[in-house]
């Protein structure tokens, strides 16, 4: 009994201490007001223009692989809530190159706070709430113009999905990052995974024919950030080519994705080899 004791203090510990961390880093970056509200502004403008273009692309064809607007916008906008889950708190950890090559994990070593903890504190990514605001205001605007019928089962799926699909991305991004310690950069494929899942998880994926679906779901699983929890919760199942329970229990997925992620970035650490800066 006291191997389970141990083990949940230590996980109240680095959640305690994950919420000092993200609360000073914020707190640092929302000092500087005029620099905040214009960084917020471009991250809506940003993530702003994936949704005008499915807007004017919409209006010239109507339909995209069977899908109309409303059903598509309200993909785009679970996918963007995703999003925002996953970069508000751990947007930070784009700059984990930056921080190997400069030394910083020196010092994370000899701290008591675990390294993912410390690297994802390290500045606060002040364009993730545009992400957040954007995707939040979205879900919450295209959720009512959609075909679903909403339940309070179904709401409480597309939460569990919002959910599953951060830590998918969490994952994914936590995975390329561990690559850091053996590799002298990984940013063009983080960049690459983002833009991927910028482009094109607002989208049918059925419409990328049966291997590329697949591959888009075992190989590198965007399909679990929005698109499977958005076929259950529009009863679009009988589309997929994998069976109806893998979409049923794709939140899950997001935990599998993002441990994986943890546990690979947590082994590469052991590679890690200071620049003596």
């Amino acid at each position: 009994m006291a191997k389970p004791a141990v083990a949940w203090s230590a996980i109240r510990e680095d959640l305690h201490a994950s919420r000092i961390l993200l609360r000073a880093s914020w707190r640092a970056a929302m000092s500087f007001r005029v620099s905040f509200i214009s960084t917020v502004v471009g991250g809506i403008a940003f993530q702003g223009t994936q949704l005008l273009f499915i807007g004017v692309l919409l209006s010239k064809f109507n339909v995209i692989h069977g899908w109309r607007l409303n059903d598509i916008a309200f993909l785009f906008a679970l996918r963007l809530a995703a999003h925002a889950f996953y970069v508000v708190p751990c947007g930070a950890l784009f700059a984990i190159d930056q921080t190997i090559q400069q030394g910083d994990v020196d010092r994370y070593l000899l701290r008591p706070a675990g390294i993912f903890l410390q690297v994802v504190t390290r500045y606060a990514p002040l364009m993730a709430l545009g992400d957040a605001l954007l995707g939040l205001g979205a879900l919450a605007i295209f959720a009512g113009h959609s075909s679903v019928s909403w339940t309070p089962g179904k709401v409480a799926f597309m939460i569990a999905g919002l959910i599953g699909g951060g830590l998918v991305e969490a994952g994914l991004q936590t995975f390329l990052a561990g690559m850091s310690f053996r590799m002298t950069s990984t940013t063009s494929l983080r960049i690459l995974a983002d833009d991927t899942v910028t482009r094109f998880s607002g989208y049918p994926l059925t419409m990328f024919n049966r291997w590329g679906f697949l591959s888009l779901t075992f190989v590198f699983p965007m399909a679990f950030i929005a698109y499977l929890p958005a076929t259950v919760l529009l009863d679009r199942t009988d589309q997929l080519p994998l069976p109806t329970w893998i979409a049923e229990v794709s939140p899950c997925g997001g935990l599998l994705i993002f441990t994986t992620g943890l546990t690979f970035f947590n082994r590469m650490i052991r590679r890690y080899s200071s620049p003596g800066s």
